[in-house]
């Protein structure tokens, strides 16, 4: 904000500014004046942590909101390959669907990583279910058995 108000009073301070200096002055002083109001209402700062990391020293990928772990997805390394254990949510965020974000949060971490998954929880398998496009980072034989069982699943 700081180099903003720098670069516009520097702009504005030529003898023929140009016209849309003046507008963006106006505009940083709006965002000035609704920052002050903001500072002065807020009666106690907040420290609003949250993340998501790879815990390998507990071999689990956690998801945590306001300095609070919600959920963990318990995994194993086999090789390149992240075995999904146990998906476990905090019972206090249930209803507020943190099981999909932690795990498609997992999954997207793997693919980063170029690492495969292999779904033994049964969370991640339902969550693959709902979600196919997750499923190609699975290992192509744990990509077939799972499809398998969705269609076996399916027709029962």
């Amino acid at each position: 904000m700081r180099v903003l108000c720098n670069q516009t009073y520097r702009v504005l301070d030529r003898d023929f500014p140009p016209m849309e200096a003046v507008h963006h002055y106006e505009l940083l002083v709006e965002e000035i004046e609704r920052r002050e109001v903001q500072a002065e209402t807020r009666s106690e700062p907040t420290k609003v942590r949250g993340g998501f990391r790879d815990n390998s020293l507990f071999s689990r990928f956690e998801l945590f909101s306001d300095g609070t772990m919600v959920g963990h997805v318990k995994y194993e390394m086999k090789g390149a390959h992240a075995v999904l254990i146990q998906a476990v949510v905090d019972p206090q965020f249930d209803a507020l669907d943190v099981e999909p974000a932690l795990i498609r949060r997992v999954l997207l971490n793997a693919h980063q990583r170029r690492i495969a998954v292999v779904p033994y929880c049964p969370r991640v398998r339902e969550f693959l279910r709902e979600f196919p496009q997750y499923r190609a980072l699975l290992p192509v034989d744990q990509r077939k058995r799972l499809e398998a069982s969705l269609r076996v699943s399916a027709d029962a």
